[in-house]
């Protein structure tokens, strides 16, 4: 689908989708995603199953209105994730619906629909509830919601849910919005069960060694034991300088742990490592934490390229590479701190390209369909000899799919106004959006011109996390030039510098 497909405030806003690099798959790359497809269906028949919530609910999207919900999954209403339900208004246009767990921040609505000119989508806040719940639950048990998401269904005879995740809450969600209304329900996201594998790193690791092979991806292991943890840490510190320990279905860093090997080399049994497991992972505030994931942590990453998809249902073509990314990463434990396109020869963004198409190609043919990246690392001495390592699949919205979007939206090809993002922006004195947006203002995205600085979220003073950012310009460089001069304001917390 062309960028130009959509205006920004169109109701179909969510689909700017630009190809741009577009590997070939030949026949013997499509009979291997086949014959692995269909292993894997033989052990999970209902992988891709969705009649649970109904015969009018389906993976999914059309012209129309659409409920956009960055539910993460979690019952948390602090200050991060409160943040991140407000990129949903990033993707949302006239006739859309977003819905949020509480008001969102007023400076932050006009900065979308006044300065970046992306209309103005109605607000959905239920109840709150007795007890901490995921938003799609909150939204599915209160009636007057509801209520006004069936009205809406019925006068179009349709309605999209756009998911940042698609967990089992959203697709309740959209079955009760069937039930309700009558109409047909698509949800732009992958099947529950799907999406929990391909979020699943230790699936995710199987399908990689299977379709690209074991030296596509770092040397992993899995552990379902404290025992077995212990002995796959203590086998991998003896041959590698620092063992990390994941999570399997953490998002980024928030399932990372990083032991030193030296740590655990000092330790006198397998026992003494156990314990020492115990504690640090206890600290970590991890209950229940099994299965997790084992891995030589890489120490000689040259660059962290991310490969951004869009998936569509079977039949309808090719997974469609946007673009890929060279991610910022705190090296301590992986944490995204920004991006930009990446600076890879055009042999390797191809071969990246190719790689990731077979694995989406893979979860095309499992049922996949919607929003999809791919994380992987460059290791080696020098990038003409480096290898390729998957790390994980992003079968969700994120960090690089919003802005990328966006810029889409915005401009009909972020190719054409190169971006830069860069995540958690502090502030001292912690600020609120209205006043950073003033003291900014000569750097704000420019309609006209298709250049200038946007944020992704909301202040510091407002949710108690570091402000997101992004900047568009004629070039790469003048892209990171305005992000320079931008944080150096808005770290001041927001004293006006003369521009």
């Amino acid at each position: 689908m062309s960028a130009t497909a959509t205006s920004p405030t169109s109701g179909a806003a969510l689909l700017p989708i630009v190809a741009h690099l577009r590997p070939r798959l030949v026949a013997s790359d499509r009979q291997r995603v086949v014959r692995l497809a269909g292993r894997i269906l033989g052990e999970d028949p209902r992988i891709s199953a969705t009649d649970l919530f109904g015969p009018r609910v389906e993976a999914g999207l059309c012209d129309g209105p659409t409920l956009h919900i960055h539910d993460t999954g979690s019952a948390s209403v602090g200050g991060l994730e409160f943040a991140r339900e407000h990129r949903a208004l990033l993707l949302a246009g006239d006739e859309d619906v977003v819905a949020m767990s509480r008001p969102p921040v007023r400076a932050f609505v006009e900065h979308c629909r006044d300065d970046l000119g992306l209309g103005g989508p109605s607000l959905l806040i239920p109840s709150l509830p007795d007890r901490p719940v995921p938003l799609a639950l909150r939204c599915m048990n209160d009636p007057e919601v509801i209520f006004r998401l069936s009205g809406i269904a019925q006068a179009y005879d349709h309605l999209n849910v756009a998911p940042y995740i698609a967990t089992g809450g959203v697709w309740a969600l959209a079955g009760r919005v069937a039930r309700e209304s009558g109409a047909r329900i698509h949800v732009a996201g992958p099947p529950v069960r799907l999406c929990q594998k391909v979020n699943n790193k230790i699936w995710f690791a199987r399908q990689v060694t299977e379709l690209l092979g074991s030296h596509a991806l770092p040397v992993t292991t899995s552990a379902r034991s404290w025992a077995v943890l212990a002995h796959s840490v203590r086998l991998c510190a003896r041959q590698f300088p620092s063992v990390g320990i994941k999570l399997p279905s953490a998002s980024g860093a928030s399932g990372n742990f990083v032991i030193d090997s030296d740590v655990v080399r000092r330790l006198p049994s397998l026992r003494a490592v156990v314990g020492e497991l115990r504690r640090l992972i206890r600290h970590l505030g991890w209950d229940d934490p099994f299965p997790m994931l084992v891995s030589v942590w890489e120490e000689s990453v040259l660059v962290s390229p991310s490969v951004q998809l869009w998936i569509p249902t079977r039949g309808q073509g090719d997974p469609i590479v946007e673009g890929v990314f060279d991610q910022r990463v705190e090296p301590a434990a992986g944490k995204f701190v920004g991006c930009a396109p990446s600076l890879l020869s055009q042999d390797l963004m191809e071969r990246l390209a190719h790689e990731a198409t077979l694995l989406g190609a893979l979860f095309q043919e499992l049922g996949y369909f919607g929003r999809c990246s791919f994380d992987c690392v460059l290791v080696g001495d020098d990038l003409s000899s480096a290898e390729v390592h998957w790390i994980e699949c992003n079968g969700r919205w994120g960090g690089t799919s919003i802005p990328m979007t966006l810029a889409n939206r915005l401009v009909g090809d972020w190719a054409e106004r190169p971006f830069v993002v860069i995540g958690s922006v502090r502030t001292e004195p912690a600020s609120n959006l209205e006043e950073i947006r003033e003291a900014a203002r000569d750097w704000i995205f420019d309609r006209a011109q298709g250049t200038g600085l946007i944020f992704l979220s909301p202040a510091p003073l407002e949710t108690g996390t570091g402000i997101d950012i992004m900047a568009m310009g004629g070039s790469l460089s003048d892209a990171r030039r305005v992000t320079s001069e931008a944080i150096d304001v808005i770290s001041r917390g927001g004293v006006r510098l003369r521009h």
